[in-house]
């Protein structure tokens, strides 16, 4: 049976999992094979916490990495790798600044109009998505379509070891960094007690 849906006003239906499922981020099974450093995405609270993350985590990296760049005779392309990042990110801030709330009341009414038949046809039904397996295959595609990565099991070791070290290295730099702030706030902060 043919039967049709003719509302008198346009109807907008969204599919959103807000409000119905809370998602996680997985973490990456299969990490890409060339990065400078390890992905990562952080919302900062503050312009102030997100002048020092922007300082910390791209400015002096970048510098660094551009610095070693020139050094070996290369050429330098992260400082303006990182301001391409800056200018893209800017133009979430409308977005990550406010609280979004989207209902699917014309999805759900839409999905109780069709057959089984139908159902089977054209699921779109968000909470049929598996998304444990849904995100390691996003990742999976965007290294293989995307990105063109060799998707070999001994890349894929190399990109685990590389990460790790990336991720140490990560560690290791923020560390150096509060310990050199403390060395040179330590007088400071004495002398200021001792007066």
């Amino acid at each position: 049976v043919l039967t049709w849906f003719l509302p008198s006003e346009a109807v907008v239906s969204t599919q959103s999992t807000g409000g119905t499922l809370l998602l996680e981020f997985f973490s990456q099974q299969e990490p890409y094979n060339e990065v400078f450093r390890r992905p990562a995405v952080n919302f900062a609270t503050s312009k102030m916490e997100l002048a020092y993350w922007k300082l910390i985590s791209h400015t002096i990296p970048a510098y660094l990495a551009d610095g070693a760049a020139k050094v070996s005779g290369s050429k330098p392309v992260m400082r303006r790798a990182y301001d391409k990042v800056h200018k893209a990110s800017e133009t979430f801030t409308f977005f990550t600044k406010r609280e979004w709330t989207w209902t699917s009341e014309n999805c759900d009414m839409l999905w109780g109009l069709l057959s089984e038949v139908d159902k089977k046809l054209y699921n779109f039904d968000v909470m049929e998505i598996v998304w444990e397996q849904y995100y390691p295959n996003f990742f999976r595609g965007t290294k293989k379509y995307l990105l063109k990565e060799d998707m070999s099991e001994d890349k894929l070791v190399l990109a685990k070891q590389r990460q790790m070290r990336l991720k140490n290295m990560t560690h290791a730099c923020v560390a150096i960094f509060l310990a050199s702030v403390l060395y040179f706030l330590y007088p400071l902060l004495l002398g200021s007690f001792r007066s």
